[in-house]
């Protein structure tokens, strides 16, 4: 609702990042320093893109209009390989209950967008709805431009080093 909107919206605040960064620019000579930033930079992104991929999950476990488990979801072929799965309270709560814990969930997420974004990709964990496999194709993209980025600061780094390859 309300509140999750707010917090959202505290997002805003990441962008002080900017400022740091230009702060960090003088320092980017060195390549321990060019190093750092850019793991930090791929932790954060692959975060962010972790908790978006819980989301689409969560958000598709379950079909609203028909009360019933997508059989095809990530979440669902997750619950069952761990061994939790997901079951209908039909006394109590009359909701959807069980699934793996939050722990787990994230841990996978994040492993999913790491193996995504370094372009490794094992396939163990796979987009199967069409929200998925439609988050996978941004997060490939982003991956690729990540892959651009390192091999153009690598090959910046052996310039400076060597002027030799400017001929």
């Amino acid at each position: 609702g309300i509140s999750s909107l707010f917090s959202s919206l505290k997002v805003v605040r990441l962008l002080r990042l900017g400022r740091v960064a230009r702060k960090l620019d003088h320092y980017l000579e060195y390549g321990a320093a060019v190093l750092v930033l850019l793991v930090c930079v791929f932790g954060l992104v692959a975060h962010w893109l972790a908790c978006i991929w819980y989301s689409i999950g969560d958000y598709e476990v379950i079909d609203e209009a028909t009360n019933t488990i997508k059989m095809d979801s990530w979440l669902y072929q997750l619950a069952i390989s761990i061994g939790s799965p997901y079951r209908y309270n039909t006394s109590g709560s009359g909701q959807w209950e069980g699934g793996p814990g939050k722990d787990s969930l994230y841990i996978t997420s994040l492993y999913f967008t790491m193996t995504s974004l370094t372009t490794i990709g094992f396939g163990n964990i796979a987009p199967t709805t069409d929200g998925e496999k439609i988050f996978s194709v941004a997060m490939m993209m982003v991956g690729c431009k990540y892959e651009l980025l390192k091999a153009f600061c690598f090959n910046h780094s052996i310039v400076d080093l060597d002027p030799r390859f400017l001929l």
